[in-house]
């Protein structure tokens, strides 16, 4: 997967000296033909799976409410923890 050498000058500042911003352009030309390419059993595994999503129409998890509402339960049990240890009582009272 080559990159586009154009598309590479287009991300460069235009007060970049030209001989400077030829040699950024090579060596993006060069770490984008050197990029590894994962497992292509991994990418059709990938596809697969974000196809299922799509097509389900949700890529949220299936139980977000009673996520959402642990995490504000395990917030506010802090809260009150930190709070019983401000009052001078509680497990870090001093």
């Amino acid at each position: 997967m080559n990159a586009d050498p154009d598309r590479i000058r287009r991300d460069l500042s235009p007060e970049l000296d030209r001989a400077e911003a030829e040699r950024i352009v090579e060596v993006g030309m060069q770490l984008s033909a050197a990029r590894p390419l994962p497992d292509p059993n991994f990418r059709g595994e990938l596809r697969r799976q974000l196809a299922g999503a799509q097509a389900s129409g949700s890529t949220a998890p299936r139980r977000v409410w009673a996520l959402a509402a642990s995490y504000a339960l395990a917030g506010l049990l802090l809260l009150a923890v930190a709070g019983i240890g401000v009052a001078g009582s509680g497990p870090f009272a001093a």
